[in-house]
C-alpha cells in the first residue's frame, strides 16, 4: 500500500478538506460566486433526492438497485455515491427513508396486515420490516399501529358507521 502524501492518513484528509474551504488565490474571501454557485449546487442536490426518491417509491416492492438508479439519473454508480455523500446520505438511507415514510401511511389502513405492508415495502420477512421499524420509531408496528387511530377503509362494509371500525391484531407486537 502506498502511503499518504502527508504522512499520516487522517492528517491528509483533514488537510484536504481544510484545503477545499480555503478561497483559491484569485478569489477574494467576499466573493458572492461561490454562495450563488453553492446555493444553486444544493438546488440541484435537492432536485435529484427528490428524483431519487420518487424513482425508490415507484420501483417498491421491488427493491431497486443503486445501478438502476444510476441510469435513470444518467449517471454512473459511483457519481451518485459521490452526490449522495454531498448530501450527507447514501443510496441505503435513502431507500430506509422512503420504507419508513411509506410504512407510517400503510399502518394506518385498518385493512393492511402487517405482512401485507412487509410485501408492499420489500422486505422479504415480516419480522425484517418489524426488526426496521422498531429502530426508525422506537416501537414495533403493531404497537404504533395500536397507538394510532386508524383511517377507516373506503371499501370495508360499515365504513358509513359515524364510529371508525377498529381492526385489533393479535400477536403482533
Amino acid at each position: 500500500m502506498l502511503a499518504p502524501p502527508f504522512g499520516n492518513l487522517k492528517r491528509s484528509a483533514v488537510l484536504l478538506c481544510y484545503r477545499a474551504e480555503q478561497p483559491m488565490k484569485n478569489q477574494s474571501v467576499t466573493d458572492s460566486r461561490p454562495h450563488s454557485c453553492h446555493s444553486k449546487q444544493q438546488e440541484a442536490l435537492q432536485a435529484m433526492l427528490h428524483k431519487l426518491s420518487q424513482f425508490i417509491l415507484q420501483q417498491l416492492p421491488r427493491v431497486p438497485r443503486l445501478s438502476d438508479a444510476a441510469s435513470v439519473l444518467n449517471m454512473s454508480g459511483r457519481t451518485l455515491q459521490r452526490e449522495l455523500r454531498c448530501t450527507d446520505s447514501s443510496f441505503r438511507q435513502l431507500l430506509a427513508d422512503c420504507r419508513h415514510t411509506l410504512a407510517l401511511q400503510y399502518l394506518q389502513d385498518a385493512s393492511l396486515s402487517l405482512q401485507q405492508i412487509a410485501y408492499r415495502l420489500g422486505f422479504e420477512e415480516q419480522s425484517s420490516f418489524q426488526k426496521a421499524f422498531k429502530s426508525w420509531q422506537g416501537c414495533s408496528p403493531g404497537i404504533f399501529r395500536q397507538r394510532r387511530p386508524m383511517a377507516v377503509s373506503r371499501c370495508h362494509p360499515l365504513s358509513g358507521l359515524s364510529r371508525p371500525v377498529l381492526q385489533v391484531n393479535y400477536g403482533t407486537n
